[in-house]
Order: structure tokens, then C-alpha cells, then sequence
């Protein structure tokens, strides 16, 4: 069963709040060939299991205290 959303939804809250400015970006698995979307260049295959590594992305991750759910906040 799939499911559908609105597009008057808009994007998830989850990728606007933690990601300002994160771009949703394209390119093909270099295992399997199939098409893999991710944020800023990140990218994890669902059919093959590959994932590019994590340096490869377009920005800069945040540290581990920049997140506001870690235990020294």
C-alpha cells in the first residue's frame, strides 16, 4: 500500500527545521544505476543498499552539539 501526500503539504517539517537552506539533490547509485535522490549530495540507495560517503556532501554537517536533542542541552 502507498501512500500520498498533498502537495499543499510542502516539504517535511523535519528537513526545514534541522536543514535550513538543505537542497534535495539527484544523481545515479554508482552500484546499481538507479535513480537516488538526498540532501546536499548524501546519498543512500534503497534498492542496493549503497551509500556515498559522507564527506562527498555539498555542505558542512553540524557537530554533535549543534543538535538540540543532545543530552548536554
Amino acid at each position: 500500500m502507498t501512500q500520498e501526500r498533498s502537495p499543499e503539504s510542502g516539504p517535511t517539517d523535519a528537513v526545514t527545521a534541522s536543514s535550513p537552506g538543505a537542497e534535495i539533490t539527484t544523481t545515479d547509485c554508482r552500484q546499481c544505476g538507479a535513480k537516488v535522490s538526498g540532501l546536499d549530495n548524501r546519498y543512500a540507495c534503497s534498492y542496493c543498499g549503497w551509500v556515498n560517503h559522507w564527506a562527498e556532501g555539498s555542505t558542512v554537517l553540524p557537530s554533535a552539539e549543534d543538535d538540540p536533542d543532545h543530552p548536554g542541552h
